[in-house]
């Protein structure tokens, strides 16, 4: 039997379909109120092309769909199992940490069978769409296409400090973000300033995220955000500098659509 599974996160609506445990088709609305989230259904239904299907929901608006909103029944899943399973779905592995950027970023290891809520932080796609509001009066789809100076601009570096690399801290790595920020700036620095801070703010906290549970080796990037070019690039980079690896798999942004699918 196919299955539509919609993960209704703080900011959009991801939504696939899967059959076998297999995904046949995804599409994500920019948006997470009601009308998003039957568009969503409504696109996807059409597209099973059958009244015959399951209907599942995870994300934190999940718990906000009330019985009757579908003219289905539906179930809800718990989002961290989501996250969880749909990183094993992507990475191919029973044991995998899973780096979940949304709105704000969750961190959740899967490991013998159990998936596990490890932490997180605020910082996510939610930041980036109100930093670029209040710095940049820009939406943040923009932002990416405008950030094409380098970050140490306006970041003071290692380098900047010390002279050099620190250790196995290389002189580009950020020592303040923003520190050589004056009252003025360009827009495309503080593009460039704003994305390099959450790309390498987020890969610290997974890396030692990650190793406190062992799993700093196993580290898997997903969620909207980290399909951003220079995000994703800046936190790989960051966890490899402290010794770990990450990979960003296709179908990302998908991760917990996908898990509650299958």
């Amino acid at each position: 039997m196919k299955v539509i599974s919609i993960d209704i996160g703080g900011t959009n609506t991801h939504a696939v379909i899967a059959e076998n445990g297999k995904i046949e088709f995804e599409t994500v609305e920019n948006g997470n109120n009601s009308e998003h989230i039957l568009k969503c259904f409504n696109t996807l239904k059409e597209k099973v092309g059958s009244t015959y299907f399951k209907l599942i929901l995870t994300g934190g608006g999940a718990r906000k769909v009330e019985r009757g909103f579908f003219s289905f029944p539906f179930k809800v899943i718990d989002e961290i199992l989501a996250i969880g399973k749909g990183g094993v779905y992507l990475s191919g592995n029973k044991d995998v940490f899973v780096v979940s950027i949304g709105t704000g970023t969750a961190f959740v290891s899967v490991k013998t069978g159990e998936i596990r809520h490890v932490g997180g932080t605020g910082l996510g796609g939610g930041t980036i769409s109100g930093l670029s509001k209040l710095l940049l009066k820009m939406d943040p789809d923009n932002v990416e296409k405008i950030a094409k100076v380098s970050h140490t601009d306006l970041d003071i570096t290692v380098k900047d400090i010390v002279g050099g690399d620190l250790g196995k801290i290389p002189g580009d790595a950020t020592a303040s973000n923003f520190g050589k920020a004056q009252e003025k700036e360009d827009k495309a620095a503080i593009a460039a300033s704003l994305l390099n801070m959450m790309g390498e703010t987020i890969g610290v906290m997974a890396y030692f995220a990650a190793k406190s549970v062992g799993q700093e080796e196993k580290i898997l990037l997903c969620g909207r955000v980290a399909m951003n070019i220079r995000v994703k690039k800046r936190a790989v980079e960051t966890i490899k500098m402290f010794g770990g690896e990450a990979e960003i798999p296709e179908k990302g942004e998908y991760c917990a659509a996908i898990g509650a699918a299958v």
